[in-house]
C-alpha cells in the first residue's frame, strides 16, 4: 500500500492571508485521507512563504521521499507545495519519473501519467499570482508615500494605528525622543549618554525571539545616530530614495533638527567628564602674561588644636612655558571681581524704562509680521509650483532621477523652513524683543550677585558681562566687556535726558 506524506504550509505574507489555517488544513487533509483510504505516515508543517526557494522543511519532505520512505503527497492545493517556479519544476519533475506517484488536494489528483502541461499551468498561475501581488503591493506603497502616509514600521515615538493604517504619536515615547534632540543640541551629550537619557525614561531594546535577543538594554549608539538623524520626526520621511511630505504630526521643529545636525558635523572626539570637579572660579580667567587658564589649588592645614583650615590660591597652570605670575587667595579675587561687576548694575528706573519701550515696539511689531508672512506664504506657493514643474520634465524625461531627487529634496527642505518661519511669525512676531528683556532682567540682578557671596553666581555673570575676557596680571583681575555691557556702563557715564533712548536704539 503507497505511503502519504501530509503537508500543510500557511505564510504569513498577504497573499496567504485568506487560506485555511494550519489546523483547519489538517482537520479537512485528515479527513480526506481517510476517506480516499490513504496511509498517511508523517504529517510536514511549514509556516514560511513559498515564494521564494529554500523552504527546509519541504525540502527535508522531497530528500525522503527521493529515499523511498513515501510515495505520494497529500495537500491542500498544488499552490502549497510551490509558488516559485524552482520548486514548482522540481515537484513537476519528480512526478514525471514516478519518484512521486501521487499528488492529492482537496478537489483532484495528480498522477505520473497526466498531462503535464495542467500541472505547469497551476504552478505558473501560482508564480504570476505573487509576481503580480509584489507588483501591486509595491504600486500600492508608492502610492500612499506620494499621499504622504508612511508605508512602512513606525519609527521610535510613533505606533502604527491598525484601524486608520497611519502613524500616530506615541504620547508615551514621543516626550522623550523630542527631549533626546534637545539634549544632544546642547551639543554637551554624547551618543551613550542619550541612549541612558532614553533608558531612564522606558526606551530601550525589545526581545527578538528569532535572534534570542535579551532585549530591556539600553539602545545602541548606531540606533541613537539614526535617530538623531531621521527627518521623520520634523514631517518628511524618504521612501525608496525619495524625499516626500509626511501627514504625520512632527515631534520636533526643523529648527531643532537642524541645530542637531550642527552639532553633529562640529563634534569631533567624545566628551568626557572630569575626573576631579574644580574650583568655583576655574576656567573663567586668563594669564596676563602667557595666556594660560587660571587654576586653583587648595590648600589645607591642620593646626595643634585640631582645627582644619582649607585656602584656595590661584594660579597660571603655566602649561605654555615658564611664567612669572604668582598665588593670588580666593577671597582676593573674589573682591576684585566684585569691582569689576559693580560699573555694570542697571539702575530699578532704567529697567523700567527699558520694558515700557519694548512693550511700545512689541504692538508695532505685531503690524509688521504680517507682511513678512504674506512674504512667506508667496515663496512656499512659488516653491509648490517649482516642485509641480519639476514632476512635469521627470515624467516627461527631460531630467534624469538622480537629479530630480536632489532638486526635489533641496525644494522640500526650502518649503519646510519657510513653513517653520510662518509658524514662529505668527506664534511670536516679537521674538527680536526677547534677548533685549533678558538682558534687561540680568543687567538689573547684578546687585542681588554682588549682595552674595556665592561665588557660582559671581562666575556666571562675569561670564555674561565679559565672555572669555578676562585677564590675570600681578595678582590684578582685568577685563573687557562685551558690546551691550560696555554700551550699558558708557550710557551711565554720559547719562543724559536722551542717553537711555540711544541705548535701547543700539540694543
Amino acid at each position: 500500500m503507497p505511503q502519504y506524506f501530509l503537508y500543510v504550509r500557511k505564510s504569513t505574507d498577504v497573499e496567504d492571508k485568506q487560506v485555511l489555517s494550519i489546523e483547519a488544513q489538517l482537520v479537512e487533509l485528515r479527513a480526506l485521507a481517510k476517506q480516499e483510504n490513504l496511509n498517511i505516515i508523517e504529517e510536514f508543517i511549514e509556516k514560511r512563504s513559498a515564494k521564494m526557494p529554500g523552504r527546509p522543511v519541504f525540502n527535508a519532505m522531497l530528500t525522503r521521499i527521493q529515499r523511498g520512505e513515501a510515495q505520494g503527497i497529500v495537500c491542500w492545493k498544488i499552490d502549497r507545495l510551490a509558488r516559485n517556479p524552482v520548486d514548482g519544476g522540481q515537484i513537476s519533475w519528480l512526478l514525471q519519473q514516478s519518484v512521486i506517484q501521487h499528488i492529492q488536494t482537496h478537489d483532484r489528483s495528480f498522477l505520473p501519467a497526466d498531462n503535464v502541461l495542467m500541472m505547469s499551468v497551476e504552478f505558473g498561475m501560482a508564480n504570476q499570482y505573487i509576481r503580480d501581488l509584489s507588483v501591486n503591493t509595491a504600486r500600492g506603497l508608492r502610492e500612499k508615500a506620494r499621499r504622504g502616509e508612511y508605508p512602512s514600521v513606525a519609527p521610535l515615538g510613533y505606533q502604527n494605528n491598525p484601524r486608520t493604517k497611519r502613524i500616530d504619536v506615541d504620547r508615551k515615547k514621543a516626550p522623550a525622543i523630542r527631549a533626546a534632540f534637545e539634549l544632544y543640541a546642547e551639543n554637551k551629550s554624547r551618543f551613550e549618554d542619550v541612549s541612558a537619557f532614553l533608558y531612564e525614561r522606558g526606551i530601550r531594546t525589545k526581545r527578538i525571539k528569532k535572534e534570542n535577543s535579551v532585549g530591556d538594554k539600553p539602545l545602541k549608539k548606531d540606533t541613537v545616530k539614526k535617530i538623531l538623524t531621521d527627518t521623520f520626526y520634523y514631517g518628511d520621511y524618504c521612501y525608496s530614495g525619495e524625499v516626500y511630505h509626511g501627514v504625520h504630526t512632527p515631534i520636533i521643529s526643523k529648527q531643532l533638527f537642524d541645530k542637531v545636525q550642527e552639532v553633529l558635523k562640529l563634534r569631533g572626539k567624545p566628551q568626557y567628564k572630569t575626573k576631579y570637579e574644580p574650583q568655583a572660579l576655574c576656567g573663567l580667567i586668563r594669564c596676563g602674561e602667557c595666556g594660560g587658564m587660571i587654576t586653583a589649588e587648595v590648600i589645607t592645614k591642620h593646626q595643634k588644636n585640631g582645627n582644619v583650615h582649607r585656602y584656595v590660591y590661584y594660579r597660571c597652570t603655566k602649561k605654555r612655558g615658564s611664567c612669572s605670575q604668582s598665588y593670588v587667595r580666593e577671597e582676593a579675587l573674589s573682591a576684585q571681581l566684585s569691582d569689576l561687576i559693580s560699573p555694570y548694575v542697571m539702575p530699578t528706573d532704567w529697567a523700567d524704562e527699558l520694558y515700557r519701550l519694548a512693550d511700545q515696539d512689541e504692538e508695532q511689531a505685531w503690524s509688521v509680521a504680517k507682511t513678512a508672512v504674506q512674504e512667506l506664504r508667496a515663496k512656499v506657493s512659488d516653491l509648490d509650483g517649482r516642485m509641480s514643474r519639476l514632476i512635469d520634465l521627470y515624467s516627461d524625461q527631460d531630467i534624469d532621477r538622480e537629479a530630480y531627487l536632489e532638486r526635489k529634496r533641496a525644494l522640500m527642505s526650502d518649503k519646510r523652513s519657510a513653513e517653520e518661519q510662518i509658524a514662529r511669525l505668527e506664534q511670536d512676531s516679537v521674538a527680536w524683543l526677547q534677548p533685549l528683556r533678558e538682558f534687561v532682567k540680568e543687567a538689573s540682578l547684578l546687585e542681588e550677585t554682588l549682595r552674595s557671596s556665592d561665588l557660582s553666581s559671581q562666575k556666571s555673570s562675569l561670564q555674561k558681562i565679559f565672555g572669555s575676557n578676562l585677564s590675570l596680571t600681578a595678582r590684578e583681575a582685568r577685563g573687557t566687556a562685551l558690546p551691550q555691557y560696555a554700551a550699558l556702563r558708557a550710557a551711565k557715564i554720559n547719562f543724559s535726558e536722551n542717553s537711555l533712548s540711544l541705548f535701547y536704539c543700539a540694543r
